[in-house]
């Protein structure tokens, strides 16, 4: 596990004597400080992917760059407040990046933060709509993907694995 592309994340191992046994990285979690890392790195991080959302990259960055670096629960209020139709999918994103942490970690939503906020291009639909004089233009119909990443301080009882 340790060599996994998910090594800035902290959610990848199941114990320290076994992590070389577990072939998915994303099966278990682990304690920074459990592999020799330094201690000021001991947040665990969790995260969401919302995949091919129908909208254009750019007018989703305009709000995701409004909410990287707030806390959990003020990125809520502020998503609500927000008069953007790109706001209703990023708040089920930044809900399900806190259930995650919560469930899968035991992180508690309040002591959450959004650490990293990401929206790349998606794939791009091709539709042909016809104009004057017998022609015909493309209408490109975008999407994106967008990931929310939320870390936070462990409790002491996150370093057991939860049973599969």
């Amino acid at each position: 596990c340790s060599s996994s592309p998910f090594n800035d994340k902290t959610l990848i191992s199941i114990t320290p004597n076994t992590s070389h046994l577990n072939p998915n990285p994303l099966a278990c979690r682990f304690h920074a400080s459990q592999f020799g890392e330094q201690e000021s790195n001991k947040y665990v991080e969790a995260y969401a992917v919302g995949r091919n959302i129908r909208m254009s990259a750019n007018k989703a960055r305009r709000v995701i760059d409004q909410i990287r670096g707030r806390k959990y629960d003020e990125t809520l209020m502020v998503l609500e407040l927000m008069p953007y139709r790109a706001c209703e999918a990023i708040l089920k994103i930044v809900f399900s990046a806190g259930a995650n942490a919560s469930n899968n970690l035991g992180l508690s939503k309040g002591s959450l933060v959004i650490s990293k906020a990401e929206v790349n291009e998606g794939k791009t639909m091709k539709r042909v709509k016809p104009v004057a004089r017998g022609r015909a233009i493309q209408i490109k119909k975008r999407t994106c993907h967008i990931t929310i990443t939320v870390k936070g301080l462990p409790s002491e009882s996150v370093v057991e694995a939860k049973p599969a």
